[in-house]
């Protein structure tokens, strides 16, 4: 899967510039502080969208469902889903199967390979191994889908959590 889903510029929005600039202004805690509240509020989201979309295909849920979390910096946030380099039963990674599990696969290719039998034969065995795979789809089963749903929430959540957490810092420093 690419590293980056989709992209957004904060120029095409004055909020979101005003938020990234703003955020460079603040003090470390404040910037910290802004950063936790958005990604506690968004990791949430961000799953629960990611499981909407999934297809129920139980691989798909482990590759797709259980890897997608949210980080974030002052300059951006990114959305991850399949990432993870931790192998699972099996020996793969989610981060080798994410594209196959997001974008689909050839159906009908055939693999084949070579096996010995319990007499000491050799024999080629010919399979349809991502059979169980969704179809190709260029835009993508889950991750883009739920992507292009969260992108102007979270973005929205960002500029909300900030504008609020400058308020509430500017308003106890008044006091």
């Amino acid at each position: 899967m690419p590293t980056s889903l989709l992209s957004v510029s904060t120029k095409t929005s004055e909020a979101l510039d005003a938020t990234v600039k703003g955020l460079q202004l603040l003090d470390k805690n404040v910037q910290t502080q802004i950063r936790q509240e958005t990604k506690l509020l968004g990791q949430e989201e961000w799953t629960g969208l990611v499981a909407r979309h999934l297809a129920g295909d139980s691989l798909q849920s482990t590759v797709l469902g259980e890897t997608s979390k949210l980080q974030f910096s002052n300059q951006n946030v990114m959305l991850q889903s399949g990432a993870s380099t931790r192998r699972m039963t099996g020996g793969a990674t989610p981060a080798e199967l994410a594209r196959q599990e997001e974008f689909g696969a050839n159906r009908n290719r055939l693999t084949a390979y070579r096996r010995r039998t319990r007499k000491g034969k050799t024999q080629q065995i010919i399979r349809h191994t991502t059979h169980p795979l969704m179809p190709i789809r260029r835009n993508g089963w889950t991750v883009y889908p739920a992507a292009a749903e969260f992108i102007p929430r979270i973005a929205s959540l960002w500029v909300q959590t900030f504008m609020r957490t400058v308020y509430e810092a500017f308003e106890g420093k008044s006091n």
